[in-house]
């Protein structure tokens, strides 16, 4: 992501062939709609940095042919904010993707933060 926030700790996409269903680069995607999500509280926050502090959760269900059909991926995060006030903070949280009916027309995914901390820094 060019000029974007800084990013470490994310495995490479190609270590994690279960993340497909995200899309090629699952980290762009992770780190545009956090961003998007913590614009909607804030208009003026920037995110500066996010860090993977773990390897994700994956969790799959197949259906009875054993084709994976829904899939949830936990991420464990640090996210570096400034707020629109410019205070910087470290928020520590799990983001989730939960992808419902994946391989079929109505395959659906949304995705959820939990907050665990917020400190200013």
């Amino acid at each position: 992501m060019t000029g974007g926030p800084e990013l470490y700790g994310f495995p490479p996409p190609e270590t994690l062939p279960d993340l497909r269903w995200l899309g090629p680069d699952y980290v762009s995607v992770l780190v545009y709609d956090l961003t998007q999500g913590l614009l909607r509280q804030d208009a003026r926050t920037s995110v500066l940095g996010v860090r993977c502090e773990g390897e994700p959760e994956l969790r799959p269900s197949v259906d009875p042919l054993g084709v994976i059909r829904a899939h949830d991926a936990c991420f464990p995060l640090q996210v570096f904010v400034q707020d629109g006030d410019g205070r910087p903070w470290r928020l520590r949280g799990r983001w989730t993707y939960s992808g419902r009916g994946l391989g079929t027309a109505s395959a659906t995914i949304t995705h959820f933060w939990q907050l665990i901390s917020a400190e200013g820094v």
